[in-house]
């Protein structure tokens, strides 16, 4: 797998097919530029969010960044979401510099980690799982997309 990543927003195409009522673990405040690094894998095109304040595991936490905060910052592997159609990628965007150097050199430990979130997150919708299992994926917006898992 080459290293083949964009930074880009999400776009207003995204959230008019995928409003908040219908789609409530999906990240949607109105004047909040969500970026994503899309990447794809298995022939679907993932958008993984970067977020502020990550307080789980089913990540990659930056080590280094020039972003005034206290808390975790990373991608958030939970609230992934599949972008196949070019309409519901935004503009691109950059990052962080010192995030950026860090995600080219970890980008294939950080996309092998989502695989192995990806495959137990498929796993799980196939086989079921026990109480943990279930909490792993209870706020995951993958579920929003299983035609495109083949589910």
């Amino acid at each position: 797998m080459p290293k083949e990543f964009t930074l880009n927003k999400l776009s207003k195409d995204f959230y008019a097919k995928y409003p908040p009522e219908q789609y409530p673990e999906l990240e949607h405040k109105q004047n909040r530029p969500y970026i994503v690094m899309v990447v794809v894998i298995d022939g679907n095109k993932y958008a993984l969010p970067f977020r502020t304040n990550i307080r789980h595991d089913y990540c990659y936490k930056f080590k280094k960044t020039g972003r005034a905060t206290n808390s975790s910052t990373g991608i958030d592997f939970t609230k992934a979401v599949i972008v196949n159609d070019p309409a519901l990628i935004g503009a691109a965007t950059m990052i962080d510099n010192k995030e950026y150097v860090e995600l080219s050199q970890k980008f294939y430990f950080i996309v092998g980690k989502f695989k192995k979130y990806l495959e137990d997150y498929l796993k799980y919708r196939r086989e079921g799982g026990n109480e943990y299992v279930r909490r792993k994926y209870l706020y995951s917006t993958l579920q929003y997309f299983n035609e495109e898992l083949g589910l």
